[in-house]
Parts: C-alpha cells; structure tokens; sequence
C-alpha cells in the first residue's frame, strides 16, 4: 500500500508538472517596444504591442540607419550621401552633415551624443555630434565593418572582414586593444550587450556568434542554414532578445543564446539594416530560480520556495522576482514545481529570462527584488 501510494504521488506530480509546462508554453513573451528597419528604398517602423508597420517619410532612399531613444531622434544616411536625423515618427528630418564617400556601419552613442560610422573607401572611423559639430577622425582601418557601442565601459568594438578580428578602443580613438586577433571568418556588423558583456556579429557566411568582452568564449548560436540572407542584427539586452533582417524580407527573432528563433515579421522584400528601441527597464538584476540568492539554481531553491509557503517563521525570500521560477508574475507551490522539473525531468524547460545569467525582469509583475548579493 505504501509504495503504491508513493507512486501515484510521483505520478500526479508528473502530470501537473507536464500540464504546468505546456501551459507556460503558450504564454506570450515581452517585447521589445520599436524596430526600425530599410524595406529597399523604405523607412520602417514595427510597433511590437499592436505588430503594426508604419512607412515614415524620407526626402530620399535611406542606406542605414541608427537610433536613439533617449533624444527622440533616428539617424540615416540617405542618397545622395546626406547624413540625416529625424524624430521617431520621421518628421523634423535635419541634415546633419554631408558625406560624398562610401561609407558602412552607422551607430549613435547616447553616452557623448555622437554618431560614428566608417569610411568604405579607406576604413577611416569618423564621428560627428549629432547636431553637426565636432566631427573628428577618431582611427580604424581597411575593411572595418561593423561598431558596437558600450556606453558603460565608454568603448568602441570594432569587427573587421578582412583580418576576421574584433579591437576596441575609447570614444576619442585612443586606447586600441585587441579583443580577438582573427579567425572569425569575416565578421561584420557588430552589437554589444552592456547587461551580460558580450559581443554579437554575423559572419560572412551569415552565421550569428558572441563572445565575452575579453574575447573568450567565441561560440555560434544561430547558424547560418537557420537565418539565410541575414543582413543585419540588434540586441535589446533588457528584455532579451536579439532580431537579425533578411535580404528576402524577414525579420527574426532569438533569444540571447540563439534559441526559440522565429520569424516575427515576413511581409518585406529586401530589408537591409535594423535599429531598436530596447524595452523598458524593469527593476534590479537577478537570476531567475536562485530564490536562496546563493548564485546558483539547484534543489536548495525550491524547497527555500516551498519553506517560505508552508514553515511558519522561514525568512522571506531576499529577491521575490528570483522566487517566481515560472515567471506567472506569483510565488507559489507552481515555483517550487517548475523548478523541481526543469533540475530532474529530462526534456523539461528551463527557468525564463533572466536565467543563467543576471539580468533585469522583462516582464512587469507586483514583485520586487529586495536583494541579489551575486548580481550587479
């Protein structure tokens, strides 16, 4: 009687943990708030809560495009070379300056209110403050190809095609470093996450890679058979997710870790860049299913959920939003459930963002985070 007992315990505890799973499959994820994008000779812009689009006017075809939220302004080149800024619904468009040569790789810096891009023609890294003043020659060389902007650290990352290398250096051009010396297999363009510290590219043969912001840990998370035609990419660290354009008009969507890709959007014809407005910050860093804040996630945590529930006089959970393992915005017996599946039933999902690494909440719930002693 005993064991039969035990067993059908195991049993009930396994289906509520399959149907809890599959429940927490349907749930729609954060997004982030805008995207920009070039449709061949078209200004895009894609409202995430309504996946609405909006053509915005240009006086001309833009090139490329950048944007930055925090003075309300998106920046493009356009033909014939004028270096353009607008307001985010494109009205109010100002030439910033001129430019008669190629050039490659467009990127406003919020942090010193400055846009910097390259020369095609002889790898020169300019940047120009965005109402025109100031522009300087602050380094690069041949075939530089993409600029991610770390506005925490004040550096510039740099991919090169030709070298397959990654350089950083400061905002003035100072202080060149080597990040990766080659092998990268033409990287171009260039993101940088200032939450976790790495680096994002496309390769030349359209593969997605990272690496840490020393260099180390260079990995592929979306090959290149996954997104053909890629073009470009962005990262909204906040809420998670990183989105590359296509060549045959797509844009798609990944996880940080290059998983769970899908196509957000498919309805363009040849989308050739791609700017963001990230979504909004949500409160302090932590790791999702560390509800002890020990800096791991393992069996100690759902039973810190499930003493917190059940045992009278248990402290509280130092970090609630740490606590909510399912992420259904609750701390509840389902926390301890999820977590107990995603550590021991094979095939189970683990713990949502931000999970394994510190990150903010991308999903706005009435629980905070008092504490998280092994995040920043």
């Amino acid at each position: 009687m005993g064991f039969l007992y035990f067993l059908e315990v195991i049993m009930r505890w396994a289906l509520l943990s399959l149907l809890l799973i599959g429940f927490l499959s349907l749930c729609p994820a954060a997004e982030s708030q805008t995207l920009y994008w070039i449709d061949g000779s078209d200004l895009v812009r894609y409202d995430a809560t309504t996946a609405t689009t909006t053509v915005l006017p240009t006086a001309s075809a833009p090139l490329t495009l950048s944007v930055d939220e925090s003075v309300g302004k998106i920046f493009y080149f356009r033909v014939p070379f004028a270096l353009t800024s607008a307001d985010l619904d494109g009205t109010n468009a100002a030439q910033v300056t001129t430019y008669p040569f190629g050039f490659e790789a467009l990127a406003a810096n919020p942090a010193d209110q400055r846009l910097y891009w390259i020369n095609a023609f002889n790898g020169q890294l300019l940047s120009i403050g965005y109402d025109g003043s100031n522009p300087q020659v602050v380094g690069g060389m041949f075939n530089t190809s993409g600029i991610g902007i770390d506005t925490v650290g004040e550096k510039l990352y740099l991919t090169n095609s030709q070298t397959g290398s990654i350089t950083r250096r400061n905002f003035d051009g100072t202080g060149n470093e080597v990040i990766v010396a080659g092998g990268l297999g033409g990287p171009r363009d260039c993101c940088y996450d200032e939450v976790a510290g790495k680096i994002y590219w496309l390769t030349s043969s359209g593969a997605t890679q990272r690496c840490d912001n020393d260099g180390s840990n260079i990995e592929t998370i979306i090959p290149s058979a996954l997104a053909p035609g890629v073009t470009h990419l962005v990262v909204d660290e906040i809420v998670g997710f990183i989105y590359l354009s296509t060549s045959a008009g797509f844009i798609c969507r990944a996880e940080l870790d290059g998983s769970n890709l899908i196509e957000l959007y498919v309805d363009g014809t040849n989308i050739s860049e791609i700017g963001i407005i990230p979504g909004t910050s949500s409160g302090p860093q932590f790791i999702r299913g560390d509800s002890n804040d020990d800096g791991g996630f393992d069996i100690a945590d759902p039973i810190g959920v499930l003493s917190e529930l059940f045992i009278y006089g248990t402290e509280p959970l130092p970090c609630k939003d740490a606590g909510d393992t399912n992420d259904d915005g609750l701390i509840n017996i389902a926390d301890a459930i999820f977590a107990l599946s995603s550590l021991f039933v094979s095939g189970s999902l683990a713990p949502p963002l931000p999970f394994p690494d510190c990150g903010e909440d991308p999903t706005d719930d009435a629980l905070d985070c008092a504490e998280s002693s092994n995040c920043p």
